[in-house]
């Protein structure tokens, strides 16, 4: 058996075998590109849990802003707007916990913890639900603002998107 892998490691230091030399070749190659695999994904692979545990208002506002704007843009008559939208309150994260009441004769004791589990960054709290903002207030300024029959179309299309009152709903002619 020695002797074989003897015979073979001469082949290829001599160059007597070619189909040798590339399969050694094509395996190193393999070896490499697993190794560099294993180093790129685990970059990629702490990046989404980053992100999705920071929360950016002012994308989350311009988002809604332009869908809004591209709604009410098509309504017949508004011509050109432009839109303003406030938010009540920040987002609220709803994480499990694990509750523990113990008793005794003479007093009641509650232990709530956190459940957590195993990521590459430690321990994270399992999130059960994540609710956004709410819509406190909109702004709709455009080319048909100064029109009645406008104005009631857009206030009725924002107030059915956000479930706001109308009273937090504003429609103004842009000016020329």
């Amino acid at each position: 058996m020695a002797n074989k892998i003897k015979d073979y490691i001469n082949k290829i230091t001599n160059g007597d075998d070619r189909k040798i030399k590339a399969l050694v070749a094509v395996g190193l190659i393999g070896i490499i590109l697993i190794f560099a695999s294993e180093f790129f994904a685990s970059k990629d692979a702490a990046a989404p849990a980053e992100n999705s545990q920071s929360f950016d208002y002012q994308q989350y506002t311009q988002s809604l802003e332009e869908r809004l704007e591209d709604v009410i843009s098509s309504i017949d008559g508004v011509g050109n707007c432009k839109i303003m939208i406030t938010l009540e309150n920040t987002n609220e994260s709803v994480y499990a916990t694990d509750n523990e009441i113990k008793s005794d004769s003479n007093s009641v004791n509650q232990k709530d913890e956190y459940v957590l589990y195993e990521t590459d960054g430690g321990e994270t709290p399992v999130l059960i639900k994540e609710y956004m903002p709410k819509v406190q207030g909109v702004t709709v300024i455009c080319d048909g603002g100064d029109n009645k029959q406008i104005q009631e179309k857009i206030i009725n299309s924002v107030t059915a998107l956000f479930n706001i009152p109308t009273s937090r709903v504003s429609v103004s002619k842009i000016k020329a």
